[in-house]
């Protein structure tokens, strides 16, 4: 049984990838990769160390100059840090199973700025070689990312407040007037079905007449869409609308009701509502559905608004 150890054992010691566990750690002989995240979700890595043993550290990056912090720093009988690795050894007064956080700084400005290592105290076995890497992002990324979160943020407490002052007040005409809905251009109607076109790329159909409404601020195009037989069920996820040969110009889509699925060979009475500001062209618009899964687009052209 012994020699059948040694020769399933051998093998792994000779290409230095055997790894030692001791409690929750895992201790590997030759040399440890480890890679930083950027994101603070991922844990630090456990490194073993062993007293009397000697393990190397090596960064990608250079180090700041005393920016070492170690627990317990005064129990190794040597902490070297050099302009980009560290050098400790351990001495007997740590106990195994110990676990010690280590950190460094790095010069430069590339994230993350820092790294963040446990030692674990092993008994007999020390990682010799640590090569820590890091997957690097810029700093203008790190605030270009918290702009575009801001951006969403608002965006997000916007809507709420929008839902939450719809919620509030009346139903019916009562609540549009509260909602700032009724003016006296409000309930215009357009029927668009003369002008639709359908490109064959299209998921769904029309199938019915194609009405567009207005109130104060709001248009609402209501439609009734075929789920083709053979197709698979349809949901929708979100849509857009995009005036027609003048790019750039898309209304905001506030809301697209109901969310049920369309099943093959069944129609689904839909209602796309936007929000317009000032003056706006009467179209023709462009109207665009994509579904929650899958990559499956409905397309209706030339819908026209009152």
């Amino acid at each position: 049984m012994l020699a059948s150890s040694l020769s399933l054992l051998l093998p792994a010691l000779l290409a230095g990838n055997v790894t030692v566990e001791q409690g929750s750690a895992q201790c590997q002989t030759g040399i440890r990769h480890v890679e930083l995240t950027t994101t603070a979700e991922t844990p630090p890595a456990q490194v073993c160390v062993s007293p009397g043993q000697t393990t190397l550290i090596n960064f990608d990056g250079a180090l700041v100059p005393g920016s070492m912090a170690i627990d317990g720093a005064e129990r190794f009988a040597q902490a070297e840090l050099g302009s980009s690795s560290l050098k400790l050894v351990p001495s007997e007064k740590l106990v195994p199973g110990e676990r010690l956080r280590l950190t460094v700084r790095f010069q430069d400005s590339a994230a993350p700025t820092s790294a963040t290592l446990f030692l674990v105290v092993h008994p007999a076995q020390a990682e010799s070689l640590v090569d820590v890497h890091r997957q690097t992002r810029t700093v203008e990324s790190y605030h270009q990312e918290l702009r575009d979160r801001d951006a969403q943020l608002r965006q997000l407490r916007e809507e709420n407040a929008r839902l939450r002052a719809e919620n509030a007040g009346p139903g019916g005409l009562a609540g549009l007037h509260a909602a700032g809905l009724l003016d006296d251009q409000a309930f215009r109607a357009m029927d668009s079905s003369a002008s639709v076109r359908v490109p064959p790329t299209s998921a769904l159909l029309p199938d019915g007449p194609l009405l567009s409404f207005r109130a104060a601020g709001r248009v609402a195009v209501t439609m009734r869409l075929l789920n083709p037989e053979g197709s698979a069920p349809w949901t929708v996820k979100d849509a857009r609308m995009v005036l027609v040969g003048r790019k750039g110009v898309e209304l905001k889509v506030l809301k697209v009701w109901p969310t049920s699925p369309i099943l093959p060979g069944k129609t689904l009475s839909m209602v796309v509502e936007a929000e317009v500001a000032g003056t706006y062209s009467q179209g023709p618009y462009t109207l665009q559905l994509w579904e929650a899964e899958g990559g499956r687009k409905a397309i209706i052209q030339g819908v026209m608004l009152p």
